[in-house]
């Protein structure tokens, strides 16, 4: 399957786990249960940041 967002490292809301390695990881779900703490992250357009938006965050 195509990944619907190439390239994005997605990662959890809430424990900071990445969700790319996870058993399973379907970036084509709107969610997606962290299997580390069962937080639901969502996964969509609207929550990719480049890295120049990190960097203006610290």
């Amino acid at each position: 399957m195509i990944e619907r967002f190439p390239d994005v490292d997605w990662y959890c809301d809430k424990c900071g786990s990445s969700l790319n390695n996870q058993d399973g990881f379907n970036d084509h779900k709107y969610l997606w249960k962290c299997t580390e703490c069962g937080f639901k992250s969502s996964i969509s357009k609207d929550n990719i940041r480049c890295e120049d938006e990190e960097d203006e965050e610290d």
